[in-house]
């Protein structure tokens, strides 16, 4: 091709017992219009094959079983499509915006039986998720760089027809969340130490319902000497105690902590 662009391609066959052999094929273009811009595109196919959990748990391990494994699981799959940008607009700032689409289909679902009297695991599933990730980072001074990121996630998830789970759905869409940014200062200190702030915020979660929270950490460090290295991290230093994850009752809060960290290498 033309020494500005370059075109990679790629298979693999992975093989298993439950769905026999898998074809994952993969494409990426990169077009270089200048030494410090690059626009690229990618698309591939990808799965997830059967565990043995999906196809052969039952529970109780003597029937009448409320679980009755997945005999008619098969492979969960994504069609993965990508549109980037990664450049160095000036000498001090670099940049890089991924924006993606993915198409997944087969998704894990979990059926009754058409008796009600216990239930399997299936395909169910189907939908889409597509979003936006950003970086980026300034070279403020010799001593001092920022960094920020941006992650935006949009999911599309719904039943095939046919299936009749009630929550798959609800609990994979509740599971993420959809917005996300960070920023990061990085200071060098005379006599080789270093003080680090990151600031992060994490959007709500639906299903368990978790609020959105913003945390900040921060890092002083100081190397004495070559292969000595001693360093104090504040955690979550601003704002009340959050949840991250589960249900309220189960839910563990992070609240202020303090950790200090002694490396000696010999």
């Amino acid at each position: 091709m033309l020494p500005n662009w370059r075109l990679t391609l790629g298979a693999r066959a992975e093989h298993n017992d439950y769905t026999g052999t898998e074809f994952l094929p993969s494409a990426r273009l990169a077009w270089k219009p200048a030494t410090n811009h690059l626009l690229w595109g990618a698309a591939s196919r990808t799965v997830r094959a059967p565990s043995r959990y999906d196809r052969d748990v039952f529970v109780p391990a003597q029937a009448p079983f409320l679980l009755a494994g997945g005999p008619d699981v098969q492979s969960e799959v994504a069609k993965v499509y990508e549109l980037g940008y990664r450049g160095q607009p000036t000498p001090d700032v670099s940049v890089s915006v991924t924006a993606f689409h993915a198409d997944y289909d087969r998704l894990h679902t979990q059926e009754v039986s058409a008796s009600r009297t216990f239930v399997f695991f299936g395909n169910g599933m189907q939908g889409t998720v597509r979003g936006l990730e950003m970086w980026g980072s300034y070279q403020a001074l010799p001593t001092w760089r920022l960094r920020a990121g941006f992650t935006r996630l949009l999911q599309k998830l719904e039943l095939k027809p046919g299936s009749n789970d009630t929550t798959s759905v609800s609990d994979a869409e509740g599971s993420s969340p959809s917005r996300q940014w960070m920023l990061r200062s990085s200071l060098d200190l005379p006599h080789r130490m270093e003080f680090d702030v990151t600031a992060r915020y994490v959007s709500e979660l639906p299903l368990p319902n978790v609020p959105s929270y913003v945390a900040v950490d921060m890092r002083w460090g100081w190397q004495p000497r070559p292969g000595v290295a001693i360093s104090i991290t504040g955690q979550n230093l601003l704002g009340p105690p959050h949840g991250e994850f589960t249900a309220a009752a189960t839910r563990t809060a992070f609240s202020r902590g303090a950790f200090a960290e002694l490396l000696w290498r010999f």
